[in-house]
């Protein structure tokens, strides 16, 4: 039996992580990383990730980075409370109006948003459906995970994250939008 040295990231993570380097998300392989998901920490905007951290997980923290407009992205920490309350706050600071896309994109960078975003980004890659989102993640109120049905509703657009990036302008809901369906998207990144 092979012995897998845990401080080589597997290819895939590998691939994964010069993906998301390639579309302005940092990444660093930091033995020893853990933040709100075991193996991966959001610092500064990067994500610092441990080489056995699951791909899922670094899909999804991904996730938010994307989500997060970009001028808010490098002061994002960890479990994202503190950027969330600051977006929050400059709605009323600085006025910013329910119909302009910086409004737009404030509101929907939530965890249903990640989730898809990572969901049309491991697609976009090729991966495979159980590596994007494992079974046992997405757990119900008795600890059971719900994956497998995460991934059918991603997988048919039926998931409330997909019309989040709808709003937020990354993709259309059905073919009579101007912008791509779900799962392609228009942009990996919130620049607003």
């Amino acid at each position: 039996m092979m012995e897998v040295d845990v401080a080589t990231p597997s290819k895939t993570l590998q691939v994964v992580a010069q993906a998301l380097t390639g579309i302005s998300i940092e990444t660093r392989f930091v033995k020893g990383s853990s933040g709100f998901l075991k193996g991966v920490r959001i610092v500064g905007g990067a994500l610092h990730i441990a080489p056995d951290c699951a791909v899922s997980d670094v899909l999804h923290e991904s996730g938010h980075l994307a989500c997060i407009p970009g001028r808010y992205r490098r002061r994002a920490n960890d479990d994202l409370d503190d950027i969330g309350r600051e977006m929050l706050d400059d709605i009323d600071r600085l006025g910013i109006e329910p119909d302009s896309a910086l409004y737009r994109a404030i509101i929907q960078c939530s965890d249903s948003e990640a989730t898809a975003w990572a969901w049309a980004f491991g697609r976009h890659l090729g991966l495979a459906p159980e590596v994007i989102i494992e079974d046992q993640q997405y757990p119900d109120d008795d600890g059971k995970g719900t994956g497998a049905e995460v991934r059918r509703a991603l997988s048919v657009g039926r998931y409330i994250g997909v019309h989040g990036l709808a709003h937020a302008g990354f993709c259309s809901t059905n073919r009579f939008g101007r912008l791509p369906v779900y799962p392609n998207l228009a942009f990996w990144t919130q620049e607003n």
